[in-house]
C-alpha cells in the first residue's frame, strides 16, 4: 500500500521489475517529511503559491488540534458558533489555511485572539515553528526561498482556489469520495467502497453544501465512521487522475433526484398511510424489484411533493410505480363518499345517501339494495391492504369508500373479516360480489358478503366513543406507582398506613424502578382508578401513573366475544331513547384478547346526539361486572366526549360573557376545552 501511495504521488516509478525514485521522489527525500505534505508544497511552488504550500503542509499536519471544543455544553455550543465565522466554503483545509492567515496578520495579542475564536494557541505556535523549519529546509536543500506575502485571499474566489483544490486532489488521490445522492448514505470512498458520512464539524456542512466529490485526510471511527478534514473537488479535476469512462461508471451508481409536485395534503396522507405503512411498503417493493437498498421515497408535506431517490437506471421504474400509486389514491379520494342515514328509524325504513366532496349527493338509495360488501379471507392478517384495494378497483369499479377492521381481526365462519367496501351504486356492489367471490388472492380465496346498508349501523350524528376494559387475570395485590422525579420517598411517607377497600396497604420505594413506589396488600377487587383516587386524596405529590400487577400465567377462561357484546348491549339498551331498536343508537365491539393480554378491551360508539344517555349508560357500567364474567372482573370506562360549537364573530361578541361563564362551570366538572 505504501509503495502504491508513492506511485500515485509520482515519487517512484516501476522499471525493470523494480521501483526507482523520480525527480519528485528525490525532492521529497531531501525534505524529510510525510510524502503527501511534500507533494502539496512542490505542486504549490509550480503555480507560484510558495507561502500557501508551506502553510498548508503545516496546518494539515496539525489539523486535529487547531480548533478548541471543551468545557460545558454551553461553552461547546459557543465554540461551534465561533467556528462558523471562520469556515471556508471549499472545505476544512481551506478553513485551516484561512485561520492561520488571520492569526499571522497583525494582532496586538494573538493569545487573546485565539481565546476569543476558540483556537488552540499552542497548536498555532507549533504550526509557525513547523513552517520555519520547512522554510530553512527548502532554502538549504532545494535552494527555494519562501516569500512572506500571500497570493491567496480567502475572502475573494480566484484562480488560486482552483489550483489549490487540484493540488490537494493530486496529493490525496487514494482518499477520493463521491456523494451518493442522499444524506442518509453519505459518501462512498472510491478506493475501498466504504460508505461514510462527513464529520459533523466539517466546514462544508456549515455552508449546507453537499459537494459531489471530496477528498479527505483520514477516516475517524468514534464509533461511527466519519470523513475528517474534507475538501471539495472540482469535477473537471477528476479527469487528471482517472479516465473519463471510470468517472462516468462511478456516477451511474449515484442516486438521482426526481420531484413529483403539485399534490394535495390529503392525497399525500393517504399515500403515506398510518404510521407511514403504505409508503414503507412501496419502498420495500421497489428495493426488492430493483435490487437496490438505497432507493428512497420521501414525502415533503410542507411543499406538497414526493421526492424520489434512485439511480438513473432505476428512476423510470421508481417514478412509474410511485406515480401509479398516487393516481390510484387520487382516484379513490375523488370518489370517496360518506354513507349516512337520512333520518333515524327502524332497519330498512331510512333511505341512505352517499355524500361526496362539497356535500354532493352521489347516490340516494331508496330501494333497500345493498351498497356495502364485507371481505372475508383466511389470511386477513397478512393481506397487503393496498394490493387488495387496487385489485378491487382494477377489476370492479365505483368504490365510494373502504373501511378496514381496527384492532383484532373479527373471525367469521367463512374466514377472518378484513373490512368493508362501499360502492357508488348497488350495481357496482353486486358486480363485485359476482366477480370476486372465490377468486384466489394471497394464498386463499376471497369471500365477499353483501351487507345490508341499514345493518351497517351508520349513525346520523358524529359519534361519541368510549373505551372499556376488564381484567382477565387476578390481581396479585401489588401495584407500581410512578411518581414525579424525586418524590417517591415523600409519597411513601404521606401514604403510611393508607387504607383501601377495608385493608391497610404497605408502601415502599421501589429499588428496581426509578421514581416508583411499590404497594402491597391491595384487595383483589380494587381497580386502578380507585387506587389513583386513594393516593391523590392522601398526598399532594404528583402521581403520574398506577399499574396494578396481575398474576402471571394463563388467563382464566373468558366468555366468547359475541357473548360479551350481547351482555353489553343488554346493559346499555335501557338507557337509550329508542329501546326497541338499540342498534340505531349505539354499537359495541369487543376485541379478542391476545394470549399475553391482561385485559379484555371493548369500544362502544354512541349516536352523537345522545351525550346524556351515553353518560348515564357508562356511569351504570363503571364499577360493575358483566353477568357472564366473575365478580372481580370489574368494568373500567374511559369516556371522553368531544363536542364542537362554532358561531360567527359578531354573534360571539354578543354572547361572549355567557359563553365564558358556561366554560367556567365546565371546568368545575373536569371538562377540558380549547
Amino acid at each position: 500500500m505504501a509503495v502504491k501511495n508513492l506511485e500515485q504521488l509520482g515519487a517512484v516509478k516501476h522499471r525493470l521489475n523494480c521501483f526507482e525514485l523520480t525527480d519528485t521522489g528525490r525532492y521529497l527525500v531531501k525534505l524529510g517529511i510525510e510524502p503527501r505534505l511534500g507533494k502539496i508544497m512542490l505542486d504549490c511552488f509550480d503555480v507560484g503559491l510558495r507561502k500557501e504550500g508551506v502553510v498548508l503542509a503545516a496546518v494539515m499536519a496539525n489539523s486535529s488540534n487547531i480548533f478548541c471544543r471543551v468545557g460545558t455544553d454551553e461553552e461547546k455550543h459557543k465554540a461551534d458558533l465561533q467556528k462558523v465565522r471562520l469556515c471556508h466554503r471549499d472545505g476544512d483545509l481551506f478553513t485551516l489555511l484561512a485561520v492561520y492567515k488571520k492569526w499571522e496578520d497583525g494582532h496586538d495579542n494573538r493569545n487573546m485572539w485565539c481565546w476569543q475564536n476558540s483556537i488552540n494557541a499552542k497548536t498555532m505556535r507549533r504550526c509557525q515553528e513547523t513552517i520555519s523549519e520547512l522554510e530553512n529546509c527548502l532554502k538549504h536543500e532545494l535552494n527555494i526561498i519562501v516569500p512572506s506575502y500571500w497570493r491567496w485571499n480567502p475572502e475573494a474566489p480566484t484562480v488560486h482556489d482552483k489550483d489549490l483544490k487540484r493540488i490537494i486532489l493530486s496529493s490525496l488521490t487514494g482518499n477520493l469520495a463521491m456523494f451518493l445522492g442522499h444524506e442518509r448514505f453519505g459518501y462512498q470512498v472510491i478506493s475501498t467502497g466504504q460508505v461514510v458520512n462527513l464529520h459533523p464539524s466539517s466546514s462544508l456542512l456549515n455552508y449546507g453544501i453537499k459537494s459531489e466529490w471530496v477528498v479527505f485526510t483520514e477516516i475517524l471511527s468514534v464509533p461511527n465512521q466519519y470523513l475528517v478534514c474534507v475538501t471539495a473537488v472540482d469535477h473537471d479535476a477528476l479527469y487528471t487522475i482517472h479516465p473519463v469512462s471510470f468517472i462516468k461508471q462511478l456516477e451511474e451508481q449515484k442516486l438521482q433526484i426526481k420531484v413529483i409536485s403539485g399534490l394535495g395534503t390529503n392525497l399525500l396522507r393517504r399515500f403515506c398511510g398510518k404510521y407511514g405503512q403504505n409508503q414503507q411498503k412501496i419502498i420495500s417493493r421497489l428495493k426488492e424489484d430493483c435490487r437496490d437498498d438505497r432507493i428512497t421515497v420521501e414525502i415533503n408535506f410542507q411543499n406538497n411533493e414526493v421526492v424520489l431517490f434512485a439511480t438513473e437506471q432505476n428512476m423510470e421504474k421508481v417514478f412509474c410505480t410511485v406515480n401509479s400509486a398516487l393516481e390510484c389514491e387520487g382516484k379513490i379520494l375523488r370518489n370517496e363518499c360518506l354513507e349516512r342515514n337520512l333520518f333515524p328509524g327502524r332497519p330498512g325504513s331510512s333511505p341512505i345517501a352517499l355524500f361526496g366532496s362539497g356535500a354532493e349527493i352521489k347516490h340516494l338509495e331508496l330501494g333497500g339494495r345493498y351498497l356495502t360488501v364485507e371481505v372475508l379471507h383466511q389470511n386477513a392478517h397478512d393481506i397487503d391492504d393496498k394490493e387488495l384495494i387496487f385489485l378491487v378497483d382494477s377489476i370492479g369499479s365505483g368504490i365510494a369508500n373502504f373501511h378496514k377492521s381496527t384492532g383484532s381481526f373479527r373471525i367469521a365462519s367463512d374466514g377472518i373479516k378484513w373490512g368493508k367496501f362501499t360502492f357508488l351504486k348497488p350495481e357496482n356492489a353486486e358486480d363485485a360480489v359476482s366477480k370476486f367471490n372465490g377468486i384466489e388472492f394471497n394464498g386463499s380465496s376471497l369471500k365477499l358478503v353483501p351487507v345490508c346498508t341499514f345493518d351497517n349501523r351508520g349513525l346520523p350524528f358524529p359519534a361519541v366513543r368510549a373505551k372499556l376494559c376488564w381484567p382477565r387475570r387476578h390481581s396479585s395485590g401489588r401495584a407500581l406507582i410512578t411518581c414525579a422525579s424525586g418524590e417517591a420517598e415523600f409519597v411513601v411517607n404521606d401514604c403510611f398506613a393508607l387504607g383501601i377497600g377495608g385493608r391497610y396497604i404497605k408502601c415502599r420505594v421501589s429499588t428496581k424502578y426509578e421514581n416508583c413506589v411499590f404497594a402491597e396488600g391491595i384487595p383483589m377487587h380494587v381497580t386502578e382508578p380507585e387506587l389513583y383516587d386513594a393516593f391523590r386524596s392522601t398526598t399532594a405529590r404528583r402521581i403520574l401513573n398506577i399499574r396494578l400487577l396481575r398474576v402471571k400465567g394463563n388467563a382464566i377462561a373468558s366468555p366468547s366475544v359475541s357473548t360479551c357484546e350481547e351482555e353489553l348491549v343488554r346493559e346499555i339498551s335501557p338507557f337509550m331513547s329508542n329501546k326497541s331498536f338499540p342498534g340505531q343508537n349505539f354499537r359495541v365491539e369487543v376485541f379478542p384478547p391476545e394470549e399475553n393480554d391482561s385485559l379484555t378491551r371493548a369500544t362502544i360508539t354512541f349516536d352523537g346526539s345522545l351525550h346524556r344517555e351515553a353518560a348515564r349508560a357508562l356511569d351504570h357500567l363503571e364499577g360493575h361486572f358483566l353477568p357472564c364474567c366473575q365478580p372481580w372482573q370489574i368494568l373500567q370506562c374511559n369516556h371522553v366526549f368531544h363536542s364542537t360549537l362554532s358561531c360567527p364573530v359578531r354573534v360571539y361578541n354578543v354572547i361572549s360573557q355567557e359563553v365564558a361563564s358556561l366554560l367556567e362551570s365546565f371546568q368545575s366538572q373536569k371538562v377540558s376545552f380549547i
